[in-house]
């Protein structure tokens, strides 16, 4: 995969109140291109400027293509997928204090609707990213706020093209102990993890770190736990040959019995009829 990333060095936003961009990114898909589910206590947008794939956000999946605009809401586990026979290229950028939500007429969070299809808004959108790519790769004089004005001229050509409505809020982050448990429950979800594991590793008590947990992810750490194992169970189930005694062990359950339990209970359906269901569907 070919990636180009430049992040920011300086400390603050030259205007305070505004958003303030963590790094931008130019990837293309090539053969050493690794998906991997991870998420940011920070939004991040992209503008897919070729080729096509998917974008998987949580348990869902949502189908890109040139000229979409990807939106990803803060502490989402996403990631991208390009089609082998063409390669989806990109730029990304992370930003902090940006958020968009959908106007009255939808009346719902863009965390339902992540994908954008910019039509003739593209040719405005796209020199905004190139833009903004060259300033950060450049670094010459005056470049925090050259894409400071860029990144409020994003927000102005979505809200007015659109219905999109853009914030500029400070962004709620996830404390840093509850951010550590979060990657060490995604890296290890296969793993025994006891509540007492992880209030060692992120110094929180436990009573704490259940509260404050659920209060950013929306569930207690050893339920997300589950959740990320159930995720990772339907990606097996779906792209690999492997039995389902196989993918039981593979990803730390107690038996089969057990796996298939918690699969009908998450999915509505056994891990067979949903690997049967995803076949019939190809």
């Amino acid at each position: 995969m070919s990636n180009s990333r430049y992040s920011k060095e300086f400390t603050a936003s030259p205007i305070p109140a505004g958003p303030q961009l963590e790094y931008i990114s130019y990837s293309k898909f090539e053969d050493d291109w690794n998906s991997q589910l991870h998420s940011h206590p920070f939004m991040e947008v992209a503008l897919v400027v070729g080729g096509e794939g998917s974008l998987l956000l949580e348990s869902n999946e949502y189908p890109v293509t040139t000229g979409n605009l990807i939106l990803i809401p803060p502490n989402k586990l996403h990631t991208e997928f390009s089609s082998p026979s063409n390669a989806l290229e990109y730029y990304i950028l992370g930003v902090r204090n940006f958020s968009f939500q959908e106007g009255e007429a939808q009346g719902s969070s863009i965390e339902s609707h992540p994908v954008l299809p910019l039509g003739e808004l593209v040719t405005q959108i796209e020199p905004v990213f190139t833009e903004m790519f060259h300033e950060m790769k450049l670094h010459r004089s005056g470049h925090e706020m050259m894409v400071q004005s860029l990144l409020l001229r994003l927000a102005v050509l979505l809200t007015r093209r659109t219905d999109l409505k853009a914030s500029f809020d400070s962004t709620e982050e996830m404390r840093r102990g509850c951010a550590i448990v979060k990657e060490y429950i995604d890296s290890h979800y296969a793993d025994k993890i006891t509540l007492d594991d992880l209030a060692r590793i992120s110094c929180i008590s436990k009573f704490h770190l259940i509260h404050e947990f659920s209060r950013y992810v929306g569930k207690p750490p050893i339920a997300y736990q589950l959740k990320r194992r159930i995720q990772e169970s339907k990606y097996l189930l779906e792209s690999t040959d492997s039995s389902i005694a196989d993918i039981s062990c593979t990803l730390g359950f107690s038996s089969i019995s057990h796996f298939s339990q918690r699969f009908k209970l998450e999915e509505g359906c056994s891990p067979l009829k949903y690997r049967k269901r995803v076949a019939q569907g190809r």
